[in-house]
């Protein structure tokens, strides 16, 4: 394996570990800046809607940067910003320090792919790309779990200066390690959108915009829920790990059913199933507490962590098959469309427990699990492609 590989790995492990771990420590925020949850809730919508808008636009504007200037830099901007975080006295501080955290990982993550993908001979970018966003995946089994304990154990500002430390030591080791690697062709923000106006490709990136709502709804507040099943504190910890090692089985199962059964079919099932899992939590919530309902939560857990992240390569499977050569440009678009899912479902999210109640922040996310069927279903009436 290329050891550079594991670098680039090391900044995307950063990344998905920032990126994820606030939900496990919105409530100390909550409480330390003396803002409401949903208040809290709109550092997850702001860093989600600013990576969702800024990486096709920055993609484009730095389309021509040196790609080993780019990630350096860009990680080393990653790790002031949570250094911003670490330090913020202020809500307003911390909220700025997600927005640049953000543009960041905006454009650390596009380019560390493409990088990954000429850093290998051509049949082995298939596995570069696996190490590559691999590191994301562990991010979400180890990283978010761990880094909520250490905010629970010790204090939540030492989780962003962690993570802030090991994007600086990503940013040298590239700079030091990695050769001169020349920008790839040029892309302009106009070339990036044409393909939105295809009924079929449209259709299926609102089918990840509506999963990303539907899950993100809940998992924003996922602290606020375990509380009302009676779960503790630090007890949100094996919540978030449960969740990270179902992520990593269900990635594996997504990628298998979508050769053998084929992509739509397998997306048809894994929605109808976090459907299942989103709204359990709600029944769940509605009840008194009790040790089997929170044995039962854990459960749900599971079986949500499977079905989304089974959802996320069987999507990527037939994104490509939809987009033909464009295959990279609707790729990064997919993208974007789940951090547009993430913002909108953090804001949803927010607006229910603000003006609702925390019980129904899984009926919620089960209704946009079922939009995100339906657009599954005109995708595939509108191509021919399973």
């Amino acid at each position: 394996m290329n050891y550079r590989l594991l670098l680039l790995s090391l900044g995307t492990f950063a990344i998905g570990t920032e990126g994820f771990m606030i939900a496990g420590i919105l409530p100390a925020l909550s409480k330390e800046f003396a803002v409401s949850l949903s208040t809290a809730g709109l550092l997850v919508t702001v860093f989600s809607l600013t990576y969702a808008i800024g990486s096709p636009v920055l993609a484009t504007l730095t389309g021509q940067v040196e790609k080993r200037k780019l990630l350096s830099l860009t990680l080393l901007l990653f790790a002031i910003a949570n250094a911003i975080c670490g330090f913020a006295s202020q809500y307003w501080l911390l909220l700025l320090g997600r927005i640049i955290a953000a543009v960041a990982a905006a454009l650390f993550v596009p380019s560390a792919t493409t990088t990954a993908a000429s850093l290998v001979p051509p049949e082995n970018r298939g596995r570069a790309l696996a190490v590559v966003i691999g590191g994301q995946t562990v991010a979400l089994a180890m990283g978010v779990p761990l880094g909520t304990w250490i905010a629970l154990t010790f204090h939540w500002r030492m989780t962003f200066w962690i993570v802030g430390v090991i994007s600086l030591l990503a940013a040298i080791l590239i700079r030091l390690l990695f050769p001169v690697i020349s920008s790839s062709v040029q892309i302009t923000l106009g070339e990036r959108f044409s393909y939105v106006k295809r009924p079929a490709i449209l259709s299926a990136l609102l089918t990840t915009v509506f999963w990303g709502v539907g899950a993100f709804t809940v998992y924003t507040y996922l602290s606020e829920v375990f509380n009302r099943l009676g779960a503790t504190e630090r007890m949100i910890s094996l919540v978030l790990f449960t969740w990270g090692v179902a992520s990593l089985i269900g990635s594996s199962i997504g990628g298998i059913a979508a050769d053998r059964f084929g992509s739509a079919r397998t997306i048809f099932i894994t929605l109808s199933v976090l459907l299942l899992a989103l709204t359990s939590l709600s029944v769940l919530t509605s009840i008194p507490q009790s040790k089997s309902a929170l044995g039962i939560g854990f459960a749900a857990m599971a079986i949500w962590g499977i079905s989304a992240w089974a959802f996320n390569p069987a999507q990527q499977h037939r994104v490509i098959g939809l987009s033909g050569k464009a295959s990279g440009i609707v790729v990064s678009l997919n993208a974007s469309a789940i951090y547009l899912g993430s913002a909108l479902g953090s804001a949803v999210g927010g607006l229910v427990i603000a003006y609702s109640s925390v019980s129904n922040l899984g009926y919620i996310g089960g209704a946009c699990e079922l939009l995100a069927i339906l657009f599954t279903w005109l995708s595939r009436r509108n191509s021919r492609i399973d």
